[in-house]
């Protein structure tokens, strides 16, 4: 049984990606650490909300977030989604071409996709619903995060600490998003750092 913490500022920055697009279907990567079968998922990277399919980009994208991840002695070992219809929970098949390219390079890579019903004032529930590859099939977790779902077995999905939603849910009614750039941005104007984001990690750390 694998154990995945999910910091703040890894969830914090998927679900601004979010924010920022929600008329949009919005992708990234989470990078990881591995010890003693523990998995913590320490930063998040934002690719894109203007593709959803398998391109030479998300190649791409895909390499400079590799070499960036080992700089900081990390490994890509998520992917995030969150589509442009709320209510579209499941991971898409595109969406599981793209993941099956994560679980390529790291074989404990985790999908998720995020709820965006769960990122509002009211709601006391992560926002991120897994999927973990079983027999290479993309299988929802179930009972993570807390969820009500009954039934999940084999791995154990937390947050770090239950300040992560009240940082995340501050840093959305705080118009945050504004701070974060995808990989599409970048590729708009090279200036924008988007495997760092460094304005918004520290509003997340003084959040």
């Amino acid at each position: 049984m694998s154990e995945h913490t999910v910091s703040s500022q890894a969830y914090t920055k998927a679900v601004l990606h979010c924010a920022k697009y929600p008329w949009a279907t919005v992708q990234g990567l989470f990078l990881t650490e591995t010890k003693d079968n523990k998995i913590r998922y320490i930063d998040a990277i934002p690719l894109s909300h203007t593709w959803t399919q398998l391109t030479p980009m998300f190649d791409i994208a895909l390499q400079q977030a590799q070499i960036y991840a080992a700089s900081k002695n990390l490994s890509v070992g998520g992917y995030y989604v969150a589509y442009e219809d709320p209510n579209n929970i499941q991971l898409s098949a595109s969406s599981a071409l793209l993941a099956k390219a994560v679980l390529a390079i790291n074989s404990n890579a985790v999908a998720f996709v995020i709820d965006a019903k769960h990122l509002a004032p009211e709601s006391v529930r992560s926002g991120l619903i897994p999927f973990v590859s079983v027999d290479a099939q993309w299988k929802e977790q179930a009972g993570a995060f807390g969820s009500d779902k009954k039934g999940g077995k084999g791995s154990e999905f937390v947050l770090e600490n239950n300040r992560v939603l009240v940082t995340a849910k501050k840093l959305i009614a705080e118009r945050a998003e504004a701070a974060i750039h995808d990989f599409d941005e970048h590729l708009d104007d090279v200036s924008l750092d988007w495997l760092q984001n460094p304005l918004l990690n520290e509003q997340i750390r003084t959040a």
